[in-house]
């Protein structure tokens, strides 16, 4: 078994899916009442597709998933990032960053890999800047992220409410 990074496609709607309401599940890391079904899901990668914005899958090969992404082959999603470029000429420059790992696999290196190929595509697409949110209890992200020359650029306290709970919230941006 190993991990090959590829561009997500539509057959893998709805591992994407699975995933992305996994670590959801967690109520950690991402925001966990939005929910997309597996439609919506569906159209974002081809959203990304048609604007050549890749969303990068990290993959195990050799697993018994039964819902293969490739004909003859068994893989799995255990990781993705994507970017999102400003919907308006004066900030198509900037994207935002999204990305989540399955939980077995992450400290295990997938999350440098998918961002440097993220890097790859956006500096391909004429993105001069990656912006990102990240909830100030997750360390292991915010480490990641300076390791790529993130740099703080605010703090929301107590942004989010979650089960009672406050958590601030830090912007982070780097220029590629």
């Amino acid at each position: 078994m190993g991990i090959i990074y590829r561009p997500l496609i539509e057959s893998d709607a709805e591992q994407f899916h699975a995933l992305v309401n996994r670590i959801k599940d967690e109520k950690k890391y991402l925001y966990y009442s939005l929910r997309f079904s597996l439609q919506d899901t569906k159209a974002y990668i081809q959203q990304h597709d048609k604007k050549q914005a890749p969303i990068w899958g990290a993959f195990e090969t050799g697993t018994e998933n039964t819902k293969n992404s490739s004909p003859g082959t068994n893989v799995t999603l255990v990781g993705w990032i994507d970017y999102n470029a400003g919907g308006y000429p004066e900030i198509a420059h900037v994207a935002t960053l999204g990305m989540g790992i399955a939980e077995a696999y992450r400290g295990k290196g997938i999350g440098s890999r998918l961002m440097e190929r993220c890097f790859e595509s956006a500096r391909s697409q004429g993105i001069e800047k990656i912006e990102l949110e990240v909830f100030a209890g997750n360390p292991t992200a915010y480490a990641l992220y300076r390791k790529y020359g993130f740099i703080e650029e605010g703090v929301r306290v107590r942004y989010r409410k979650f089960e009672d709970n406050y958590e601030d919230v830090i912007f982070m941006g780097v220029f590629l």
